[in-house]
C-alpha cells in the first residue's frame, strides 16, 4: 500500500500555507531564545552534570563513568567540554549547544508535519510543538533530552524519505551515517533507530517494494552496528552503584511495567505513562491529559487507515520504548521518553482534524469550535505557565541573602544545596569560609539538628535549603526544629517544578532562652514520609553531596 501524501486534488487550506506555518515557527523560535537568554539557575541534575564537566578532562569524560549518579552520552559530554573551552564555563556557555539543536528541531518539524498530516492538522501540530513547554525548556538545559527530540524528528523524516521515488543509494548511506553519529549524542536514539528499523521491515512485509528493501540492506545495518557499539560503550560508562541507584529510582516511580501482572489495572500501564507526559509539571502540563491520550489513539487509527507506513513510523519510537521498559532495560517515564512526544503531537493533531471534519458535517462552525477547544489545552498551558521555565531558582534566593545579610550573620547550607553553593556562592557574596555545609547521613537522621544546635543563642542565622523528594523529610524536620527553638525573621521561598521542593533562605533568631528550652536535637519528632510516597525513596548520600576533593581535575 502506498499513500504517503495527501491526494493531489485536495486544496491546501489557508491556515496550512507557508506564511502561517513559518510564523508559528518564528513564535516557537522566539520562545526558545527567550528561555535561553533568561539564564535561569542550573537545577539538581544540571549542577551534578556540570560538576563533572568542569572538573574532568575530555579524556576522562569519554572513558570513565560520571560521578554524582549522572549518565550522559559520550559525544554530548565531549561536545560540552569543547564548547566550555571556547566560550568559558558560564551557565549560558554550557547551555549553548542545545539552543541551535532545538531551533533545528523546530524547523524540521514543519516538513515532517506536512509529510505526515493533512488539512488543518498541519498548523495544529506545528503550533503545539512551537509552544510546548518541554520542547522550549530542553533547548536551554544541560541535558541530552533536547537532542533526543531533534533526533526522533530528523530520523523519522529521513526514514519516510527513504521510500520516495527519487530515493537513492547515497541517501540510504547518508541516513545510515547520520543515525550512526546521533547515537553518540543521544542514548534514546538507539531505541529510536531500533524502532524505525522495525518499521521499515514491517513496511516491506506489507508492500514488498524495492526502495524499502534497499533501505533494509543499506541503512538499517549501519544503524544496527552503531547502536550495538554505542550501547556497549554506554553500559561500560555507568558504574555499578549508579546503575543500581537508577534502576531503583525509576522502578519505584513506575518506569518499568509491573510484572507479573497481578491486577487488571496493571494492563493500562502504557496508557498511564503516556497520560503522565501530558499531565506532569516538568512536561506538557495540559489540562484534561486523558483527553489528549485518547486523541493520540484516534489520530493513529486515522493515520493507519490513510497511510499505514506513516503510522508505523510514528509508532516505532513508542513501541521501542515500551519494549525496552518491558525488558527492564530503559524506563518509560517522564523526560527519559520525551522523544515519543513529537509523534504524539502529530497523532493528536490528526485526531483533532478527524473530529473537526466529523463535526463540520453537521455545521462548519461546529468543526472550528471543536478544534479550537482541543487546542485550548496547549494554549492554556502556555498562558498559565509561560517561559522561562526553571526547576530550582538558586540565583534569586542567593541574591536575597546577599541583599539582606549583615556582618556576623551565620549561614548554614542544607546538605542538598552543596552543588548550588559551589556554583553560585562566590558570585553572590558567599565565599567558602562564609558558610557551613550540612552533612548527610543515611543512618543518623538527626545529624542536621545537632549541627544547627551550635547556633543556639545567636540572633541571626541564615538557612539555605532545597530538596529533591528523598531529602524533603529531613529538610522539613530541620525547618520545623528551627521554627520551634527560634523565630523566623525573614525568608524567601521560590517555587519551581514539582516534585522538587522550593529553594528557600530563612533568617532565624535563635536567641530566645525560653524557646530554646522547648526542644532538643535528640528528642524532636522526625518527619517520616508515608510508605510508597516519592519522599520515601532511600536517601542517597553519595559523593554528589561531598565537597570537592583537592585533587579534582581542573
Amino acid at each position: 500500500m502506498k499513500a504517503e501524501a495527501p491526494p493531489a486534488n485536495v486544496r491546501t487550506p489557508v491556515l496550512c500555507r507557508p506564511a502561517l506555518l513559518w510564523t508559528l515557527v518564528g513564535l516557537g523560535a522566539a520562545l526558545r531564545i527567550f528561555q535561553y537568554a533568561s539564564d535561569t539557575s542550573f537545577w539538581f541534575d544540571e549542577l551534578s552534570l556540570v560538576r563533572n564537566l568542569v572538573h574532568r578532562s575530555a579524556a576522562q569524560l569519554a572513558t570513565e563513568p560520571l560521578r554524582y549518579d549522572q549518565v550522559a552520552p559520550v559525544g554530548f559530554l565531549v561536545a560540552e567540554k569543547g564548547i566550555s573551552r571556547v566560550l568559558g564555563e558560564s551557565d549560558l556557555a554550557f547551555r549553548f549547544l542545545l539552543l541551535p539543536i532545538g531551533l533545528a528541531a523546530l524547523v524540521l518539524f514543519v516538513p515532517l508535519a506536512r509529510r505526515v498530516l493533512d488539512g488543518y492538522a498541519v498548523p495544529f501540530a506545528v503550533a503545539m510543538f512551537a509552544i510546548g513547554a518541554p520542547f522550549i525548556r530542553y533547548c536551554a538545559e544541560v541535558k541530552q533530552y533536547g537532542i533526543d527530540i531533534a533526533s526522533v524528528i530528523v530520523m523519522s523524516l529521513l526514514t519516510l524519505r527513504l521510500r520516495d521515488p527519487d530515493a537513492t543509494r547515497g541517501r540510504c548511506i547518508a541516513a545510515g551515517l547520520l543515525g550512526a553519529v546521533l547515537v553518540w549524542f543521544s542514548q534514546a536514539t538507539i531505541l529510536i533507530l531500533a524502532g524505525l528499523g522495525g518499521a521499515l521491515l514491517l513496511a516491506w512485509l506489507l508492500e514488498r517494494d524495492g526502495r524499502t528493501a534497499r533501505a533494509l540492506r543499506i541503512t538499517v545495518p549501519i544503524w544496527a552496528a552503531a547502536c550495538v557499539a554505542a550501547a556497549l560503550v554506554a553500559f561500560r560508562l555507568v558504574s555499578s552503584t549508579t546503575r543500581a541507584f537508577m534502576d531503583q529510582f525509576w522502578r519505584l516511580r513506575g518506569g518499568f511495567p509491573p510484572w507479573p501482572i497481578r491486577k487488571p489495572g496493571d494492563l493500562v500501564w502504557p496508557w498511564n505513562r503516556v497520560t503522565e507526559l501530558f499531565a506532569e509539571d516538568t512536561l506538557l502540563r495540559y489540562r484534561w491529559p486523558v483527553v489528549y491520550t485518547a486523541l493520540a489513539v484516534i489520530g493513529l487509527v486515522l493515520l493507519w487507515r490513510r497511510q499505514r507506513v506513516v503510522a508505523l513510523v510514528l509508532l516505532a519510537p513508542f513501541a521501542a520504548a515500551v519494549a525496552a521498559a518491558v525488558a527492564q532495560q530503559y524506563p518509560f517515564r517522564a523526560r527519559l521518553v520525551l522523544y515519543v512526544a513529537p509523534g504524539l503531537v502529530l497523532a493528536i493533531a490528526q485526531g483533532a482534524e478527524g473530529i473537526r471534519r466529523a463535526a463540520s458535517r453537521l455545521h462548519p462552525a461546529l468543526g472550528a469550535v471543536c478544534m479550537a477547544a482541543i487546542f485550548a489545552g496547549p494554549a492554556w498551558s502556555l498562558a498559565r505557565f509561560p517561559p522561562p521555565y526553571f526547576v530550582e531558582d538558586h540565583k534569586t534566593v542567593l541574591a536575597y541573602v546577599r541583599d539582606h545579610r549583615q556582618p556576623g550573620d551565620a549561614v548554614y547550607v542544607y546538605s542538598y544545596e552543596i552543588e548550588a553553593i559551589e556554583r553560585y556562592g562566590a558570585e553572590y557574596g558567599l565565599a567558602p569560609g562564609d558558610y557551613e555545609i550540612g552533612r548527610c547521613s543515611k543512618v543518623d537522621r538527626r545529624v542536621s539538628l545537632r549541627e544547627v544546635d551550635r547556633y543556639r543563642g545567636r540572633p541571626r542565622v541564615w538557612v539555605i535549603a532545597g530538596a529533591v523528594p528523598p531529602f524533603q523529610p529531613p529538610r522539613q524536620t530541620l525547618e520545623q526544629y528551627l521554627s520551634t527553638i527560634g523565630v523566623p525573621r525573614a525568608s524567601i521561598v521560590i517555587e519551581g517544578m514539582r516534585p522538587i521542593a522550593p529553594v528557600s533562605a530563612t533568617l532565624f533568631d535563635l536567641s530566645d532562652p525560653k524557646r530554646l528550652e522547648t526542644a532538643t536535637a535528640e528528642t524532636f519528632p522526625l518527619v517520616t514520609p508515608p510508605p510508597g510516597s516519592p519522599m520515601a525513596f532511600p536517601l542517597n548520600c553519595g559523593p554528589w553531596v561531598e565537597p570537592l576533593s583537592p585533587d579534582v581535575e581542573r
